[in-house]
């Protein structure tokens, strides 16, 4: 996980806060040895945890920084957990590394036991047994425990941080972000050993915070622009203040609209987002921003510009992992005449477009798959129907270039290595889990799936084995057996 390119906050912003949890840290008498700090979206949560995780990185006290994203599936999934904090915990100290190394090679199995088991034996066995104080505090960082899985799939791992969390020796704290969501919630606040707090958008001092934010972005926009006729100290405090109130304590909603000023003309982008009425709380000033940005994208009366944008967008949304614009076009079969790259670069305020396309936050996906929020049916993804296309593009895919001897190997042993192209790995890779995900008309992708499997299965399972996934195969294989069984055999 590399964090080199996460933002951090700015510079005399969100000091109370980071004060606050830097204090918990480090108060030894403290007996509550987990901080649970939960917002609504946009809150900047991810900044804040960022910035936490750096302060802590250069006084030589963080132990590992794991954050989560519900669009990258390595990032995203419960069972990677612990694994991933004893890498980092071993990476961070010799003599920890050293312990848990001694675990896994007395045990092997370790790694695919329980997850109650893994923690006992890869992380509070190993830190409990180290001679000599640890630095303290030792600080693990968990950003955005809401996207690592869904409910029911992080119901194990919530249960054993909860539980487990307060067996960890007094100088290792842990430091976890997320959405208030129930099953989170529910969990944390019943354990007298986690200290839950959440992040106030409407306190002054974040009011203070977003004004701080605004004025440099807009000082930043206004030195930038250098052949641009600006007013002396434009926008303005006015005009800020405005911005800031219409944020509605978001920074997200600050940082979008910064993007969003940001571009050919500034101070036409900035009347445009001043002219809109005031939206009324967080989540109804944060959809008014991306309807104002999307609208000022244009050419919605343009079919061919509505169909582009529907059905990137809705790869983007589908994805399990973030495709490049090229990947798109591959697996699509996007008319060279009109890239994807067309369309994409008319979106740079709320999508990002290298090295990978993705969402800059994960409430404007929210946004675009609620038809309440959105408003239009021009904008509105429908994820099923997406997913469905998403699957079969990927059969699609496979069926053009699946053969034997794919890479073309011989039996010289240097030629025994070979390499796929990045959408055809995506598809490899991912095709199944599209597939499953099928609820409706399942009937429709029955005779492809059939034809695929009597042709490619072996091919399937030579592209696998080059893409090292041949264990993941296996259990692929079982969840479509139970997907036909569920679809066409009850």
């Amino acid at each position: 996980m590399d964090a080199s390119n996460r933002s951090e906050c700015l510079d005399e912003t969100r000091v109370d806060v980071v004060k606050f949890i830097q204090h918990w840290a480090t108060d030894a008498t403290s007996n509550q040895n987990v901080f649970w700090l939960h917002g609504l979206a946009g809150s900047g949560k991810s900044t804040l945890s960022t910035t936490v995780a750096n302060t802590f990185r250069e006084s030589e006290q963080l132990g590992a920084f794991l954050f989560f994203h519900r669009d990258v599936i390595e990032r995203s999934d419960p069972t990677n957990v612990i694994r991933t904090l004893a890498y980092q915990l071993g990476l961070c100290d010799p003599q920890i590394g050293t312990a848990i190394a001694a675990v896994i090679e007395n045990a092997p199995s370790i790694t695919m036991s329980p997850l109650r088991l893994q923690f006992t034996k890869l992380i509070i066995e190993p830190l409990s047994s180290i001679e000599g104080p640890i630095t303290a505090p030792l600080v693990l960082v968990l950003d955005a425990l809401d996207e690592c899985g869904d409910a029911k799939q992080r119901r194990t791992l919530l249960a054993v941080l909860a539980a487990e969390s307060r067996k960890l020796p007094a100088t290792v704290r842990m430091f976890i972000t997320s959405r208030p969501e129930f099953d989170i919630r529910s969990a944390f606040t019943s354990q007298p050993h986690i200290l839950a707090h959440e992040l106030d958008i409407n306190s002054k001092e974040n009011t203070e915070d977003i004004l701080t934010y605004l004025h440099r972005r807009m000082s930043n926009i206004r030195i930038t622009n250098v052949y641009f006729s600006f007013e002396e100290e434009w926008p303005g405090k006015e005009a800020i203040g405005r911005l800031s109130a219409r944020a509605s304590g978001l920074f997200v909603w600050a940082s979008t609209a910064s993007d969003f000023i940001d571009r050919h003309d500034p101070v036409k982008r900035l009347e445009i987002l001043l002219q809109e009425d005031a939206a009324s709380g967080a989540e109804a000033a944060l959809d008014a921003l991306y309807r104002t940005a999307l609208e000022s994208v244009g050419k919605w009366d343009d079919p061919d510009f509505v169909e582009d944008f529907r059905s990137i967008l809705g790869i983007v949304l589908v994805a399990r992992n973030p495709l490049s614009d090229s990947d798109i076009d591959s697996l699509f079969g996007t008319d060279k005449y009109r890239p994807s790259l067309h369309t994409i670069s008319r979106l740079a305020c709320v999508l990002a477009q290298t090295p990978t396309v993705r969402i800059l936050h994960p409430s404007f996906a929210d946004f675009l798959m609620d038809q309440a929020r959105c408003g239009r049916d021009v904008w509105y993804i429908d994820r099923n129907f997406h997913n469905h296309s998403m699957a079969i593009k990927c059969l699609e895919r496979l069926d053009a270039l699946l053969k034997h001897n794919i890479c073309g190997l011989t039996v010289d042993p240097g030629d025994a290595h070979g390499s796929l192209s990045a959408d055809l790995g995506y598809a490899c890779m991912f095709w199944i889990e599209h597939v499953c995900l099928i609820k409706e008309d399942a009937a429709a992708v029955g005779e492809r799936l059939s034809d695929f499997l009597h042709r490619h299965l072996l091919h399937w399972l030579e592209a696998m084995s080059i893409l090292k996934k041949s264990r993941a195969a296996i259990r692929l294989l079982d969840s479509l057996l139970g997907w036909v069984k569920v679809c066409y055999l009850t």
